[in-house]
């Protein structure tokens, strides 16, 4: 099955605390499902330097996922999709680092990501027998 593309954000060189390293707006009236993330980052192995996947919805931000950061980590790509979020035009998928990089070391983040129209997501879940009601998406 084709779980879309990955996208990147941009290169942050030793980013803050709480830094937005990726942001994607699902398209207005389709339905954006995260599969996988890949967090690129130069930082040594440390306890605490971690990442996380976040839906913010109507402004409240909803943490689906925390992972460590680290040099040289592998993508990891889930079976069914982490989260999804309906398209609106306001709410958004982020990633950002949980504590503030070592100098020097870059940062760059990629989702796995892919949009569907309405109709198809009924057809998505029924290949992947996926409960729709665990994702939280407001009309």
């Amino acid at each position: 099955m084709n779980k879309g593309q990955w996208i990147f954000g941009a290169e942050f060189t030793a980013p803050a605390a709480a830094t937005q390293i990726t942001k994607i707006t699902p398209t207005i009236a389709k339905i954006g499902l995260v599969y996988g993330y890949h967090y690129i980052s130069q930082e040594a192995s440390a306890a605490g330097k971690v990442g996380r996947l976040r839906m913010n919805i109507n402004t409240v931000a909803v943490s689906v996922v925390t992972f460590d950061i680290a040099a040289n980590q592998n993508p990891f790509v889930a079976e069914d999709a982490l989260a999804a979020l309906r398209g609106n035009g306001i709410d958004f998928f982020e990633v950002i680092n949980v504590v503030a990089g070592v100098a020097a070391t870059i940062h760059r983040c990629g989702l796995l990501y892919k949009e569907y129209d309405l109709s198809d997501l009924a057809y998505l879940a029924a290949l992947q027998n996926l409960d729709l009601r665990k994702f939280p998406y407001r009309e």
